[in-house]
């Protein structure tokens, strides 16, 4: 599993000496679908042009938990993200934090200060509904004429689509919410997988003779939560040298039968033992076997469990 460089991901701002001239993306880019990436590879192409170093502007967290709206449904995480942007040779990611003071900044006051001041903003690319600053003040020639002042061109975001429909991160997260991986897929561009490092969980599974791999995917006192929740058959690099993929069943929720609340990725892989803490870990969702619940008791978490594997090696064509 590879680790994000760090030269290439900025929390924050950069300071002057590692500010460069550059075009950019800003968007929140949830899963990193087909769209966005038809989107980054116009602002690696216009960098290549211009001579200059192509990145993206991102949020962390989303403005919604900010403004305290319904929790968003996240398609995947920030590291995930990250991944997935920089895979489309986009060489900067800036991510910075959404808080009150953030959202406060007056649409110039965003130009100047972080598009031409903090990142050398030169080229930009938003779509045409895109708004900013200030109970959302900004508009696309709002900030089309705050470039010309402050020496950035900004260039309208091109929609793509799947059959007649927009693909967007809002079509996604309904159909992983349904569970339809397919669809999800198909918009993504690849299979459907969260990346995260395995940390000491309560040890529950091992003791009822299911031993998995927990992961923490959001930040703590974090309100968000993930679009998609269940069981599912999956498959799981990261554990073993050479990227050996190994079959696998995943809970990706809240586990109520414990009382849990916050979101929790719990992985079981099968044929496989050994030390995975501190691993940055793949899991590929291939199929869904069923919704979480809450049991009546650990018995019956153990039976479901069972069944949940039988389901899992029959999806993956692995024998028991």
């Amino acid at each position: 599993m590879q680790f994000l460089p760090p030269k290439h991901v900025f929390r924050g701002l950069p300071d002057s000496a590692r500010r460069i001239d550059c075009a950019l993306a800003i968007g929140n880019f949830d899963g990193v679908h087909l769209g966005h990436q038809a989107l980054l590879k116009e602002v690696v192409r216009a960098a290549g042009a211009l001579g200059l170093i192509p990145a993206v502007l991102t949020f962390e967290p989303h403005p919604r938990e900010v403004f305290g709206l319904e929790p968003l449904k996240r398609i995947g995480t920030l590291r995930d993200k990250i991944e997935r942007i920089l895979a489309c040779g986009i060489e900067r990611v800036y991510v910075l934090p959404f808080n009150e003071k953030f959202a406060s900044l007056t649409p110039a006051e965003f130009a100047k200060c972080i598009l031409a001041d903090g990142l050398a903003c030169r080229w930009l690319t938003v779509g045409e509904n895109f708004r900013f600053g200030a109970n959302r003040a900004g508009t696309f020639d709002t900030l089309s004429e705050l470039g010309r002042h402050y020496g950035f061109f900004v260039h309208p975001t091109p929609l793509l689509f799947s059959g007649k429909a927009r693909i967007s991160s809002s079509r996604i997260r309904a159909a992983l919410e349904l569970g339809d991986l397919l669809e999800a897929s198909r918009m993504l561009g690849s299979r459907y997988c969260i990346t995260g490092r395995v940390t000491h969980g309560q040890a529950l599974g091992r003791t009822i003779g299911y031993p998995t791999l927990n992961q923490k995917l959001l930040p703590p006192g974090s309100k968000a939560q993930f679009a998609l929740h269940g069981v599912y058959a999956v498959r799981v690099t990261g554990v073993a040298p050479m990227q050996v993929a190994f079959a696998g069943m995943a809970s990706l929720g809240t586990k109520p039968t414990v009382g849990g609340k916050t979101w929790c990725l719990e992985t079981s892989v099968f044929d496989w033992k050994g030390d995975a803490y501190g691993k940055l870990v793949r899991v590929e969702f291939v199929a869904k076997i069923r919704d979480e619940k809450r049991f009546s008791g650990i018995d019956e978490l153990k039976a479901a469990i069972a069944d949940d594997e039988v389901a899992a090696r029959k999806i993956l064509g692995i024998m028991l």
